[in-house]
């Protein structure tokens, strides 16, 4: 099938663009779940530490009060004041913060992770494009978050009513109470509604957080040139990976070439393959190929052997095996250790330029 001209995102995000994004700061993450969290975190903590908070801060309030006649105005005075007072607002003040303080963190690393990066502070002038911004006015997220602010607003308006309708029977009974009296009452009905926009709050936050995640995989599909482009940037351009791979070839057939002059023996099919040994007894345990070829190559093998004055001899079936089963720089397998050594001595014999040769080719035959 043809591909479209307008190049339709068809493809899911690649591991690389999923990275980039997460650097870049393009990521999952709802404020409102964030905000949900903080709020069960707040009245949780206001359940537990409400009341010694409360404790502690009526009997700081009466210790200023008591003495309020007696205080010195001076600025050593006042000074030593305020250090005592922020002694004693510290333990009110500070688990609070505390509790605050892990549930926003705790928020954000559920969404998103352990990340830090600095890139979505870093300066665009594509943001300053009025066009562009006007465009987000329009767009599928900010229709999206009209609708969850309605939706906020509706909820908590409607849990407030259900709320406050659930206890008029008792606001007439809060006009005879004592103000100490009084707390205890407000304070369950503030923190009963308090609780419900909570949890609705935390429900529609993770509706909003499945959203965002939705639309941000939507957002990171790719076209399938945008893969393709994408696959020869991280994998290399094909084109520079084959030259690479040829310059490769050649190198390495120069290598091979360039040890064919210190071959004993070229052992061929006669014209398909070509194959170059090498024994040295007192370095290897058994000959090894130090060059191989077929067809033209095998004929660049025995052209630079005769230029050479290496030795040639014709041996079909071992030329064949020896080329498909052993590797160049690798040595003869042990089944072929008894054809090989009665080519080398076959060489040795007739070669009279290696006086050596002879007692090499008995050492190894008499191993064999």
């Amino acid at each position: 099938m043809a591909e479209q001209p307008g190049g339709e995102k068809t493809l899911p995000a690649s591991p690389q663009k999923r990275t980039r994004a997460r650097e870049e700061g393009n990521i999952a993450r709802s404020q409102d779940l964030s905000a949900a969290i903080a709020l069960l975190a707040a009245v949780a903590a206001l359940r537990f530490l409400g009341a010694p908070m409360f404790d502690r801060l009526v009997v700081a309030t009466r210790y200023y009060f008591d003495n309020a006649a007696s205080l010195d105005t001076g600025i050593e005075s006042m000074q030593s004041l305020a250090l005592q007072g922020t002694w004693w607002i510290a333990p009110i003040v500070l688990p609070f913060m505390l509790v605050m303080l892990v549930a926003g963190v705790s928020a954000s690393v559920l969404q998103v992770g352990f990340l830090f990066t600095t890139k979505p502070m870093t300066p665009k002038l594509s943001k300053l494009n009025p066009l562009k911004g006007l465009s987000n006015y329009f767009s599928l997220r900010s229709f999206a978050e009209l609708v969850k602010s309605l939706l906020k607003v509706g909820l908590a308006l409607y849990i407030t009513w259900i709320t406050v309708q659930g206890h008029l029977d008792d606001y007439v009974n809060l006009m005879g109470l004592t103000p100490l009296a009084l707390l205890p009452v407000v304070g369950g009905m503030i923190a009963t509604l308090w609780w419900r926009i909570a949890l609705a709050l935390l429900v529609l936050g993770m509706l909003d957080y499945g959203f965002q995640y939705w639309q941000r995989e939507r957002n990171l599909m790719m076209t399938t040139q945008e893969a393709r482009e994408e696959l020869k940037e991280y994998e290399g351009d094909p084109r520079i990976k084959q030259r690479i791979r040829q310059i490769q070839r050649r190198i390495a057939m120069q290598r091979m070439m360039a040890e064919v002059p210190k071959a004993d023996v070229i052992v061929t099919n006669p014209t398909r393959f070509a194959v170059a040994l090498r024994y040295d007894a007192a370095e290897m345990a058994a000959p090894i190929v130090v060059a191989k070829g077929a067809r033209i190559l095998a004929e660049r093998i025995r052209d630079i052997a005769m230029a050479n004055d290496v030795p040639i001899v014709q041996k079909p079936e071992l030329a064949r095996t020896i080329y498909r089963t052993v590797e160049v720089g690798h040595p003869v397998p042990e089944n072929l250790f008894r054809a090989v050594a009665e080519v080398l001595a076959y060489v040795y014999r007739i070669d009279r330029r290696v006086e050596k040769a002879k007692e090499r080719i008995r050492q190894w035959s008499a191993a064999v």
